[in-house]
């Protein structure tokens, strides 16, 4: 007897059913420099950066009480991991053709039509380009599928973690700049952490801070203008990278900032601090997990990423990320560079800094790869344990506080509170890169426009 369809689908893996992955080219640069139309043929990831998954502590710490953490590549087989393989190759299209305009149009009068548009609509810029009328329509209009009620939900809840977690995972975002080998070599390359070391952190750090206040859902909130800016910064980023680098870089890695270590940022910044709450002893609902996932949802959209790829569930978000960690890879030729520039900014903001961001670093990523971040650098050897234990005393005794505190009346009317009074995540440190800023280099100013005219803007 013939099998019907529905025993073949019930028969076979999920992903079998999805579009077929093609063999590896010989010139990824002339056969996959393409962006993927639904129905087309999967490419192949860029030659893995490691023989096994990556950044394996951390991953078995956050994950493993959700699902089964690999540790052979054989055990990332779903059709969302071969989509992410994919995306590798490609970048955010429409903003890599508003970056190409910039270039053909100048940077002065493209910037000025952007802000325009970005803070009165496009309908006040006078003669605007096809490709900014594009990215805008774009900003403009939200997609049905991004549900802004549970998204607000999300805010909250990432605005009340706890302040170890919110504390370490900021350290955890200049462990992974340094250590993820795509993000350290374009990084590295612009040299901007270290030439223009306090412009650059100090909008990175207001980015995050905007996007935590009440009201960052309208069109015209601080949150998401800074999100687009970003979107410009990166596509500007990337094309330059692009050009300086030339076929052999692309045939090696795929895009110098690739679609999916795009929506990484999802498992960077929004899943890292309440799952490092949970890490700690906090426990979050599986709602609380959506509604965070659905905040970063509509940041990842502003910042050009495609709703294929969008994690729009908890349990989306934490399988994505744990694919996108695993290939992390083990930073670039630039890890000393990226290491050395981003330590020298928390030594100058303290000089107890650097050791106290590796020791809290250390309790969920472990000693081996806290100590990799330094090695060869002028801080190899910074005393770090001491911090390690204070900070996982102190880290555990908030994640029993506020577990005690979330069981008891009133708490998510508290925590709706609190989401208000415009002290986001990211808060305090922005006041203390403000204040170091005013002190020490008061010029800086943060504009986003770094790649208006940088050595890669120029090419």
């Amino acid at each position: 007897m013939t099998a019907s369809v529905d025993q073949i689908q019930q028969e076979k893996p999920k992903y079998a059913l999805y579009p077929e992955v093609l063999p590896m080219s010989e010139n990824p640069y002339e056969d996959f420099r393409y962006f993927y139309r639904e129905g087309m043929p999967l490419r192949p990831a860029p030659k893995r950066r490691t023989s096994t998954p990556g950044w394996s502590v951390l991953r078995h710490n956050l994950f493993d009480k959700w699902h089964t953490v690999a540790d052979t590549w054989d055990g990332y087989d779903s059709f969302q991991t071969k989509l992410l393989d994919d995306h590798m190759w490609q970048t955010d299209e429409t903003g890599a053709k508003l970056a190409e305009a910039f270039k053909r149009d100048g940077a002065k009068k493209s910037r000025e039509d952007f802000e325009t548009a970005l803070n009165r609509g496009i309908d006040a810029v006078e003669h605007p380009s096809e490709e900014l009328v594009a990215f805008f329509e774009e900003v403009d209009n939200i997609p049905e599928w991004i549900d802004l009620e549970a998204a607000e939900r999300g805010r909250v809840a990432y605005y009340n973690v706890t302040p170890s977690s919110e504390l370490l995972s900021i350290a955890f975002a200049y462990w992974a700049t340094t250590m993820e080998d795509r993000t350290s070599a374009a990084t590295g390359e612009t040299g901007m952490f270290e030439y223009e070391a306090f412009t650059r952190t100090l909008e990175t750090v207001k980015f995050f801070a905007d996007l935590g206040r009440k009201g960052v859902f309208d069109r015209y909130s601080d949150g998401l203008k800074q999100a687009v800016r970003v979107r410009l910064l990166h596509a500007q980023a990337n094309r330059g990278l692009e050009k300086l680098w030339g076929p052999k870089h692309y045939n090696e890695f795929g895009r110098p900032i690739g679609s999916s270590f795009l929506v990484s940022g999802e498992g960077w910044f929004a899943l890292m601090p309440i799952a490092v709450d949970e890490f700690f002893g906090r426990p979050h609902s599986g709602g609380e997990w959506d509604d965070v996932a659905m905040y970063w949802a509509w940041v990842l959209h502003l910042m050009g990423a495609e709703e294929r790829l969008i994690p729009k569930t908890g349990d989306e978000m934490r399988k994505m990320t744990d694919f996108i960690y695993a290939n992390g890879g083990y930073s670039s030729d630039y890890h000393v560079r990226i290491a050395t520039a981003l330590m020298s900014i928390l030594e100058k903001l303290d000089k107890n800094m650097p050791g106290q961001v590796l020791g809290a670093l250390a309790n969920v990523i472990g000693d081996e790869d806290t100590e990799f971040m330094v090695k060869g650098s002028r801080f190899e050897g910074t005393p770090y344990k001491h911090w390690k234990v204070a900070f996982g005393a102190k880290a555990r005794a908030e994640a029993a506080i506020f577990s005690a505190l979330d069981k008891l009346p009133g708490a998510q009317r508290r925590k709706v509170a609190k989401a208000a009074e415009n002290n986001p995540p990211w808060q305090d440190v922005l006041n203390q890169i403000e204040a170091y800023v005013k002190d020490h280099d008061p010029d800086v100013k943060p504009e986003f426009k770094l790649h208006d005219d940088s050595k890669e803007a120029r090419r």
